[in-house]
């Protein structure tokens, strides 16, 4: 018996050991986890190097689940570090886009703990983002970061949840037609549509794009609580 618990465990530990950093995020955006999310740049970094986009879009989410869960202090550990891995890709690749759109949001997200830092970094937000939509406007990666910035910027500093909906659905047709490896990100896609459909008083098309989401993945409770608050409603 002893023995077959050990081969138990042993199997657990390299079915963990051997998950990719997509894997790891994808688990880690369904569980809001930071810890998992902490565990999928450290596995970024050992598969694709210590300065890849994906140890960089890691990084973004474990950044955007401090949101979720409050926690400035983790946000205040990574932002830093993240900011500087993105502008290094940048240097080193100037034609990347998907690197000015996610530091784009990143920049999003500190105007969302700070509102008063707007007057810094608006302008950097914005113009970072139209150079990813020009150097690459069919990265799905692009078009999904491109409908957050139009559905979570006051429409008086440019934003714009009708054209939010155009760039997520943009977004999720690209992301099928490549094929889906980044899941978390696909995943969030569907959750940002339905928020565009909901502002612009498109109700019923919100639960739809929600139901589906619930569909392809039975454990995203996030769509769940959502789509439980609009029937409500």
């Amino acid at each position: 018996m002893k023995k077959l618990i050990s081969i138990f465990l042993i199997g657990m530990t390299v079915s963990v050991t051997a998950q990719t950093s997509q894997e790891t995020q994808y688990a880690a955006y369904l569980k809001a986890s930071k810890t998992m999310w902490e565990r999928s740049i450290s596995i970024a970094e050992k598969e694709s190097g210590d300065n890849s986009l994906d140890k960089a879009i890691a990084m973004y989410g474990l950044l955007s689940n401090t949101m979720a869960t409050e926690d400035e202090d983790t946000f205040d550990e990574y932002i830093d570090p993240a900011v500087d891995l993105l502008k290094e890709i940048m240097d080193k690749s100037p034609d990347n886009g998907e690197a000015r759109a996610v530091l784009s949001s990143i920049y999003g997200l500190v105007m969302a703990y700070s509102p008063m830092k707007g007057v810094l970094y608006g302008m950097k937000s914005s113009s970072l983002m139209d150079e990813a939509l020009r150097l690459e406007p069919e990265s799905a990666l692009v078009q999904k970061l491109h409908g957050g910035s139009k559905l979570y910027t006051p429409e008086m500093f440019g934003g714009d949840p009708d054209k939010a909906v155009i760039a997520f659905e943009k977004s999720i047709e690209l992301f099928e037609r490549e094929g889906v490896s980044e899941r978390w990100l696909y995943a969030d896609t569907f959750m940002g549509l339905a928020m565009a459909y909901n502002k612009v008083g498109k109700k019923d098309e919100a639960k739809k794009t929600l139901e589906k989401a619930i569909a392809m993945e039975p454990e995203f409770y996030w769509a769940k609580s959502v789509l439980a608050e609009l029937e409500k409603s």
